[in-house]
């Protein structure tokens, strides 16, 4: 054998012999103590390795610790700041021998690590025993140290902040932390677990040294999960104010909000929402400028102000809004099974709402809707000013468009106690009747615009509890139009000659001009005394009740013959209108004609003389009565 390839022979053996010994004759463990110490000393935390130190030859050169704590912040709650299963460390060989340290990886295996803020707002992550940390910044390590990467795996961080009573903390993480030095940008990928869902993460840091330290820190992180994204770009300062841009989007806020353990009370809507703002956050205040969000099908723009120190979020600010629907958050149950608002077979809905909403939230807005809608209430262009503490609610609407009318109204809503507290006034100047009507009371045979004013309270839990608590005023005077279903022309003279047919049917119609009265509400039944109709055939007087929660109606209307008569209506019988809203009858008020007639016997008149005598004189000179007169007469209408 050549005697050079010998020699190498021997030599490779020698290094292999040495590599495999290496580990059994350089005493790794005596180092613990130095390196304990030397971490205290940079840190001014006591770092313990409890268990065994080895050194590794394969895959890589390095070292390998096992249950290894690293101590917390004094007055911390956690025990330790961070314990690790085992820590892996590999080491560039030949750097060494230069003097310089080139750590190619850091494995953390299990680690639990407990981040926190004490109630001065200190963090534990603030590194240093106050006498080697360098002047704008609290890391002690060489800057020209570098690092290949840290590798997490299968690891437990919580976050505790005692200032802002904050506590969060998430399992399975795993991840690659990409650092090339200390005063270097690091990026990060991987994933963890929050309340059994899975969420990827990645991100850009600038700098680990200002992020531990003194310094601003840039950060560029996303999250993704099945339940939402969420990304940041911006600022990070040592007061832990984060500055940037920030966006959102989620499929379903409810469901998100119950993930993260803030379960909202049963109801609609509160669905796919996506939000992108600049904002300022610090110690649970964070304020939204330039905003976009969309809640549901509904389009915001404007500032926010959320502050989250009381015991719900308290909300100000102000939104441009194109159209607004309350009801899915105001229905009981899920939108899944709709019911409807009212029934032409059973009457108003016994469905309940519920205001829980309420209490979760403070908050003092302005508004500016496009168009909002209120149980079957539509309303068009309103400004819109909120004020929401504790469950009571007070909704000043001025100026407010609704059917086609102006005007302005006031909402108030206690919702503290088990059955809410309603109170409603409003006016409205030239307003579509039939549509406004139809909507709050589903009554859709009149036509015609007029002028309303209400001042109502009720209570209830549902739409039929409401209409049947209803009491308090009001007045409405409509203009130019008509009443569908009914002629009441040709109902009086239907009446008067005891004819039939088209009085009352889809094509009947009875047209005014001036229409209105006022009316009180007690117990759901509106009492009126002053109704007054005058049209271009007929005019008529009425009193009488609607009973708002039973959708009944009881009224007594008095016709006469318009300026000019009215197809022949000479005698005005009086006739009532009675029934359900769904199937009303007309018939001839039999108790005023023999009130009448009672009233002419009583008096000593003679109602049937001369009825079938001749002439048109009478003995004085009188001129004799025609049989219509003698009519009137005899049903006491004079």
């Amino acid at each position: 054998m050549n005697k050079t390839l010998r020699y190498s022979l021997i030599a490779v053996a020698a290094v292999v012999a040495v590599v495999l010994l290496l580990p059994f004759l350089v005493p790794v463990d005596s180092y613990r103590g130095r390196i304990e110490t030397a971490a205290e000393s940079a840190t001014g935390r006591a770092l313990h390795i409890d268990g065994p130190m080895r050194l590794m030859l394969f895959p890589q050169f390095g070292l390998k610790a096992e249950k290894v704590t690293f101590a917390n912040m004094p007055g911390g709650r956690a025990a330790a700041m961070a314990s690790i299963g085992d820590i892996r460390l590999a080491i560039h060989f030949l750097p060494l021998l230069t003097g310089h340290v080139v750590v190619d990886q850091i494995v953390l295996d299990r680690p639990v690590i407990a981040l926190e803020v004490n109630a001065e707002g200190q963090p534990n992550w603030a590194l240093g025993n106050g006498k080697t940390k360098s002047e704008g910044s609290s890391v002690t390590l060489p800057l020209d140290t570098q690092f290949s990467g840290i590798k997490i795996t299968d690891g437990r961080i919580s976050y505790t902040n005692i200032k802002t009573l904050t506590y969060r903390a998430v399992d399975h993480v795993n991840a690659t932390i990409g650092i090339t030095q200390l005063d270097q940008p690091v990026s990060l990928d991987g994933n963890l677990t929050e309340n059994g869902h899975k969420i990827d993460f990645d991100g850009r840091i600038a700098t680990i040294k200002t992020l531990l330290g003194n310094g601003t820190t840039a950060l560029d992180l996303s999250l993704t999960s099945d339940m939402m994204q969420a990304s940041f770009k911006g600022l990070l300062d040592p007061a832990g104010t984060l500055t940037g841009h920030f966006k959102f989007d989620t499929p379903s806020l409810r469901n998100m909000a119950g993930w993260l353990g803030e379960a909202l009370p049963a109801g609609g809507g509160l669905g796919r929402t996506s939000l992108e703002s600049q904002i300022v956050s610090k110690d649970k205040v964070t304020t939204f400028s330039g905003l976009q969000l969309t809640l549901d099908h509904a389009k915001m723009a404007g500032h926010l102000v959320i502050d989250a120190h009381g015991e719900v979020p308290d909300v100000t600010g102000a939104l441009s809004i194109d159209r607004l629907d309350l009801n899915p958050y105001l229905l009981a149950g899920t939108p899944s099974a709709p019911q409807p608002q009212h029934s032409t077979q059973s009457g108003w809905s016994k469905t309940p709402f519920s205001f829980a909403l309420l209490k979760r939230v403070d908050a003092n807005l302005s508004l500016g809707v496009g168009g909002l809608r209120l149980r079957n209430l539509h309303l068009g262009k309103t400004v819109l000013n909120v004020t929401l503490a504790g469950g009571a609610l007070t909704a000043r609407l001025d100026p407010i468009t609704l059917y086609g009318g102006t005007g302005q109204a006031e909402l108030d809503v206690n919702g503290r106690s088990a059955v809410p507290v309603f109170r409603n006034t409003l006016k409205f100047d030239n307003v579509a009747l039939r549509p406004f009507l139809s909507d709050t009371l589903g009554v859709d045979s009149i036509e015609g615009s007029g002028s309303l004013a209400l001042a109502i309270t009720s209570q209830g839990t549902s739409a039929y509890a409401v209409m049947h608590a209803l009491s308090g005023k009001g007045s409405i005077i409509a203009g130019q139009g008509r009443i569908r279903g009914v002629d009441l022309g040709a109902v009086a003279r239907t009446i008067q000659t005891v004819l039939g047919g088209g009085a009352t049917g889809t094509s009947a119609t009875t047209d005014f001009h001036d229409m209105g009265g006022s009316f009180v509400i007690a117990g759901g039944v509106l009492a009126n005394k002053d109704f007054r109709l005058s049209g271009p055939l007929l005019s008529m007087t009425g009193a009488g009740t609607i009973d708002i929660g039973n959708r009944a109606i009881n009224f007594r209307v008095v016709p006469k013959a318009a300026v000019g008569g009215a197809r022949g209506l000479s005698i005005g019988i009086p006739f009532r209108i009675t029934g359900s809203w769904d199937h009303v009858h007309y018939a001839p008020d039999l108790t005023g004609v023999v009130n009448g007639l009672m009233q002419n016997l009583e008096s000593g008149r003679a109602p049937f003389k001369g009825l079938f005598g001749g002439g048109n004189k009478t003995k004085s000179g009188q001129k004799k009565q025609s049989p219509q007169d003698l009519l009137r007469g005899l049903f006491g209408q004079h």
